[in-house]
C-alpha cells in the first residue's frame, strides 16, 4: 500500500507542521485535486469499460466486503493506466472510528489504515493502490498499472475489506444510498473517462432498539390524527427493515382514543403509520406510549395540547437544512425526502445543497438544479408533507440559505463567467422573486450583521445546528445581531450532510424548526417563516407559546398601545424542564425554574421596569427598538427558543 504526499508545496516545512495543520492543509488541497479530475471526467464521454459489485444492498452497522470487478473494454489497460474510484463520505464509519479512512501525517503514521487490494486476471500484471483520504469526508482509490497489460475482456477486482488478506472489512451506520463513481485514465494524463452507469448501493437498517413516535402536536378536539413510528435501529436512528411485531398502544395525561393494538409487518421495513386516534380535550396534554414485548421495544411520542396554539393555526415541526450528494454529503435527495417524511415523521423538509463552483463537481450545475426541482415537487403533499425548494449559498458571508415558496424558484449562483453572488447583489439577483433568505450557523462561520440586509426578506436565522449554539457569545452571535437592530425569527437546522433531515451526529448538536401555520401547504409554511412565527429547538419536538400583550411570537406592536409588559409563556417538552428564561434586549431578565421535576411550565411575568426606559436606538436600523423572547432549558441539554416579539417606538 502507498500513501501519498500528493501535493510538494509544503514539502520544507512539513516538519515543522502540527499533525492538524498538516491534515487541515491536505484536506482542501487533496479534496479539491480529486474533485477537479471527478469535475472533468462527469462531463466527458463514458468509455466502455464495465464494473460490476457483488451485492444489491448492505446492512447498516454490519462489517462487510465489497468487491468490483472490472472488465476491460475495447481500450487495453497498460503501464500507466489508473483506475479511480470516489467514495461516498461517511462509508467506513463515524461511530466506527472511521475504517476506511486513511491519512499520513508528518510523523509516518498511518493513521487508519486501509482495506483495500487489488488483483489483476492476469498473473504478470503488476499494480498498485494508492488510497487519498481525508478522514470520513473524502476517500477515492486509484489503482495504477505498473507492469504487463491488460486486454479486453481482462478483469480486476478491488476488494475492499479483504478479510482472507487480513484486511478489516467496512462498515456504514447509514442506510442511504451510496453512489460510486469510478473512471479510467487510459494515458496517465489525467484525462479520466467515466465508467457507467455508477454503482448504486442501498442501505438496510438493522435491528430495532427503539421504537421513535411522532404524533400531531396541536390537533383539534375529535380530529383524527395518525400514530406514525419509526423502529429505529442502534447505529444511525435506520428504520429496520425487517422489523415485525405486536403493539400495545396506550397514552399518558389526557386520554387518547383509538386503537389500542396494531401488528406491524414486515412489509413496513420499519415505518409504521397508524390512523384514528384522537383527543376529546382541548386543554389537556397526551403523550402515547408503544410498547412491543417481544422485541422488547417501546416509544414514546411527543406531546400533544390542541390548546397550545393561536387560533386558527397549528404547530407543525420542520427542518429545512440538509444537504445530499448533489453537493458535499452522501444520499440522494430522494433519500433525503424519505427519511424526512419516514424516518423523523415531519411535516415538512427542505434540501440546502450547494450548487456554486467547487460544488458541482459530481454533476452538471442545471443536472442538479433540475434533478432538485423534481424531487421536491415529487414529495410535496399537501396536508402530508410539504416540501420547500432552496439551496445554500455559500459566497453570502459565512453562508446564508435561500427558499421559495413554490417549485419554480431562481438559481443564483457564482457562473463560469467569474460572476459572484456577495451580499451586496443578492438581493438585485433575486428581484422579482418570492424568496426568504436565512442566515446560517453565524457564529461558527463568520457572519457579518453589517453587510447589506433587507428586513422584507432576510427575516430569520439559524439559531443552531449541528455547528452549535448561535445564540450568544460575541459579535457573531444572533444576540449581536438582534442588538445592532435587525429583526430576526429563529430557526433550527441540522446542516446535516447525509440526506437525513433534523438527524444529528450527536445529541444537542442538531435542529428543528416548529412553525405555526394556518395548514400544511409549502405556500402556508412559508408565509409561517416570513411572519416569524417559529421556534427552534436543537432537536427535541417542544411546544412552545409566547405572548406580549397578546401579542404572538415575531410579531412587532407600538409603544404607545403597551402601558406594562406583560410576558406570557408555555412550554411542554419530551424531557424535564430546567428553566424558562426571558431574555430582554439581549440580557436574562427573569428566570423560572420549577420546584418539582415537570415537562411542563408556564410563565406569566409582569416586567417591573417600565418599556419607554428600556427602548434603545439600534446602531444598524436607526430604530428605537426592544425586544423580548424565551428560552427553554430541558435535562439532555436540549433547548429551545421562541422568535422575539418587538415594542418599537415611532
Amino acid at each position: 500500500m502507498k500513501y501519498l504526499k500528493q501535493f510538494e508545496s509544503v514539502r520544507d516545512t512539513v516538519e515543522q507542521l502540527s499533525p492538524y495543520h498538516y491534515y487541515q492543509d491536505r484536506y482542501w488541497k487533496l479534496r479539491g485535486h480529486w474533485r477537479k479530475l471527478l469535475f472533468d471526467w462527469t462531463r466527458r464521454e463514458p468509455c466502455d469499460a464495465k464494473v460490476e459489485l457483488d451485492r444489491d444492498h448492505y446492512l447498516a452497522g454490519s462489517t462487510d466486503t465489497l468487491t468490483f470487478t472490472y472488465t476491460v473494454g475495447s481500450e487495453p489497460w497498460i503501464p500507466g493506466t489508473r483506475i479511480a474510484l470516489y467514495f461516498p463520505i461517511f462509508l467506513g464509519g463515524i461511530e466506527h472510528l472511521r475504517e476506511l479512512a486513511t491519512f499520513q501525517g508528518p510523523d509516518g503514521q498511518a493513521g487508519y489504515g486501509a482495506r483495500i487490494v487489488a488483483e489483476p486476471s492476469v498473473a504478470d500484471v503488476v499494480v498498485h493502490v494508492n488510497v487519498h483520504s481525508v478522514g470520513s469526508v473524502f476517500t477515492c482509490v486509484e489503482v495504477v498499472f505498473d507492469e504487463g497489460c491488460l486486454e479486453s475482456g481482462g478483469t480486476l477486482r478491488m476488494v475492499v475489506g479483504d478479510t482472507l488478506a487480513n484486511k478489516p472489512p467496512v462498515i456504514s451506520e447509514k442506510a442511504q444510498t451510496l453512489t460510486f463513481r469510478t473512471a479510467v485514465d487510459f494515458k496517465g494524463d489525467d484525462q479520466f473517462r467515466p465508467i457507467k452507469p455508477d454503482i448504486i448501493l442501498p442501505g438496510r437498517g438493522n435491528t430495532a432498539i427503539r421504537l421513535d413516535c411522532r404524533v400531531a402536536a396541536t390537533p383539534k378536539p375529535g380530529e383524527a390524527f395518525a400514530l406514525k413510528i419509526t423502529a429505529a435501529d442502534s447505529y444511525n436512528g435506520n428504520p429496520a427493515y425487517a422489523y415485525s411485531g405486536r403493539l400495545s398502544i396506550s397514552a399518558t395525561g389526557a386520554p387518547v382514543n383509538g386503537p389500542d393494538a396494531f401488528t406491524a409487518s414486515e412489509s413496513a421495513h420499519g415505518s409504521l403509520t397508524i390512523d384514528g386516534l384522537s383527543v376529546a380535550s382541548a386543554n389537556g396534554v397526551s403523550r402515547v406510549v408503544v410498547l412491543d414485548t417481544d422485541n422488547a421495544v417501546m416509544g414514546v411520542s411527543n406531546p400533544v395540547c390542541p390548546a397550545a396554539t393561536p387560533p386558527g393555526l397549528s404547530l407543525y415541526y420542520g427542518e429545512i437544512h440538509a444537504h445530499t450528494e448533489l453537493s458535499d454529503g452522501v444520499g440522494t435527495p430522494d433519500d433525503a425526502m424519505r427519511w424526512g417524511r419516514d424516518v423523523e415523521r415531519l411535516d415538512f423538509a427542505g434540501l440546502a445543497d450547494h450548487f456554486e463552483r467547487g460544488q458541482s463537481y459530481n454533476e452538471t450545475r442545471e443536472e442538479k438544479w433540475q434533478r432538485t426541482r423534481r424531487v421536491i415537487e415529487r414529495y410535496n403533499n399537501p396536508g402530508r408533507f410539504a416540501t420547500l425548494l432552496g439551496y445554500e449559498l455559500g459566497t453570502l458571508e459565512a453562508h446564508r440559505n435561500v427558499y421559495f415558496p413554490n417549485g419554480d424558484g431562481r438559481m443564483i449562483v457564482d457562473d463560469e463567467h467569474g460572476d459572484t453572488v456577495t451580499m451586496d447583489n443578492v438581493y438585485d439577483k433575486l428581484e422579482g422573486e418570492d424568496y426568504i433568505l436565512i442566515p446560517h450557523a453565524p457564529k461558527y462561520h463568520g457572519i457579518n450583521w453589517r453587510a447589506q440586509h433587507r428586513p422584507e426578506r432576510q427575516r430569520l436565522v439559524e439559531i443552531c445546528s449541528a455547528w452549535g449554539i448561535s445564540e450568544e457569545g460575541g459579535p457573531l452571535s444572533v444576540r449581536a445581531g438582534l442588538d445592532l437592530g435587525l429583526k430576526l425569527g429563529f430557526t433550527g437546522g441540522t446542516d446535516n450532510h447525509s440526506a437525513e433531515p433534523a438527524h444529528a451526529f450527536y445529541a444537542g448538536f442538531g435542529g428543528l424548526t416548529g412553525v405555526f401555520a394556518k395548514e400544511l401547504t409549502r405556500e402556508e409554511i412559508f408565509t409561517a417563516l416570513m411572519a416569524r412565527r417559529t421556534f427552534a429547538t436543537n432537536g427535541c419536538r417542544m411546544i412552545l407559546n409566547f405572548n406580549i400583550n397578546d401579542h404572538f411570537m415575531g410579531e412587532e406592536t407600538n409603544i404607545d398601545q403597551v402601558s406594562k409588559v406583560v410576558v406570557q409563556g408555555r412550554a411542554i417538552t419530551m424531557a424535564p424542564i430546567q428553566g424558562i428564561d426571558i431574555i430582554r434586549n439581549g440580557e436574562v431578565v427573569h428566570t423560572l425554574n420549577p420546584r418539582e421535576k415537570c415537562d411542563e411550565l408556564t410563565v406569566e411575568w409582569t416586567d417591573p421596569d417600565g418599556p419607554h426606559q428600556q427602548v434603545l436606538e439600534r446602531e444598524l436600523t436607526g430604530e428605537k427598538t426592544l425586544y423580548y423572547y424565551l428560552r427553554i432549558r430541558a435535562a439532555g441539554d436540549s433547548f429551545g427558543w421562541t422568535s422575539p416579539i418587538w415594542i418599537n417606538r415611532l
